[in-house]
């Protein structure tokens, strides 16, 4: 049983079912004690507060997107999972409820936790630049920070995942290969798009700025996308989110392109929902529960006197049905 299947079970939200779990006041009394009964009776353990158990913030930037929600919930569940079976208690809060004047270690001190873990937090977030001032442990999720010992990272292995991506097409017969990116404060997106760049190189072709689209990680920058490409000679696009290249995959079809005998698609996650969905969507695959698990590790090993680590994890192809031979 996971705090995940009592979310499902009890239609609440995973924010819910841990602030219940681990007994927070900010939350309806009648709701805790049916979360906390139903979790018993289905054998979920329920954990202590003596013993001096550790509090974890983990803190989300913001939540503003269906691609999001979906990437961070599958984190933030393998995440608080191995946290409450190693007796920590985790509280998940959002930057966007915070006062303009919030100061993160002040708050973090204030509410005795001891570590953080940092989601959806891009370059222009209000606390990037409070990160080397924090006094206690933090995992980064999908971002970094060199030279500070107190500051681990976890990702997936952003560029080589692109690059594996191109090199695929490429074999499949595709020279003219095109780029969804998502927003340009975003780590991550210049990681893929570097991954893009360095894969064109590892196969002998050209970059062409013309066939690179800014998105925003959003199906709507997707829908926006499949216009900008209808327009040029690009037989494969790689999108460098899942819920980006299904609005590319639907806009292409209204611009009276078929996927993919006309222009093949990769994305970019391997999403849960894509299993509810006819698209048949060939996708890098994030290992999001591996990602989670070794965020809770890196803070644990930090809380135990080690260094923080940056840790990246691999990510795997999987060929479905959004990508052809290339016409000759």
């Amino acid at each position: 049983m996971t705090i995940k299947e009592i979310s499902e079970a009890l239609n609440v939200s995973i924010s819910t079912v841990s602030k219940a779990l681990n007994d927070a006041t900010d939350i309806a009394e009648d709701t805790k004690q049916r979360i906390r009964q139903y979790a018993e009776n289905s054998g979920y353990r329920l954990k202590s507060k003596e013993g001096g158990t550790r509090r974890i913030l983990a803190l989300y930037e913001r939540v503003d997107s269906d691609t999001r929600n979906n990437i961070l919930n599958h984190v933030i569940t393998a995440f608080s999972d191995i946290a409450i079976a190693h007796n920590y208690e985790v509280v998940l809060d959002y930057v966007a409820t915070k006062p303009d004047d919030f100061v993160l270690n002040d708050f973090l001190k204030q509410n005795n936790f001891s570590a953080v873990f940092i989601l959806g937090m891009n370059f222009k977030s209000r606390i990037y630049k409070q990160l080397r001032s924090l006094t206690v442990p933090a995992v980064l999720f999908d971002n970094h920070v060199s030279d500070a010992p107190l500051i681990g990272s976890v990702s997936s292995e952003n560029t080589s995942a692109i690059v594996t991506a191109v090199k695929y097409l490429n074999k499949r017969g595709h020279t003219r290969i095109g780029l969804v990116t998502g927003e340009k404060e975003s780590l991550v997106s210049a990681e893929r798009l570097a991954g893009y760049i360095l894969g064109l190189a590892r196969v002998g072709l050209d970059f062409n700025n013309d066939y690179v689209y800014y998105g925003d990680f959003t199906k709507e920058s997707g829908l926006q996308a499949a216009n900008y490409f209808s327009e040029t000679d690009v037989s494969a696009i790689v999108s460098c989110s899942d819920i980006m290249a299904l609005g590319l995959i639907d806009g292409l079809t209204s611009c009276g392109k078929c996927v993919p005998d006309d222009i093949s698609v990769i994305g970019f996650d391997d999403l849960s929902l894509l299993k509810f969905t006819s698209y048949n969507l060939t996708t890098m695959k994030q290992k999001f529960d591996k990602m989670g698990q070794a965020a809770f590790m890196q803070i644990k090993d930090m809380l135990d006197g080690r260094q923080a680590q940056n840790v990246m994890i691999n990510c795997k192809l999987i060929e479905r049905g959004t990508v052809a031979d290339a016409n000759k």
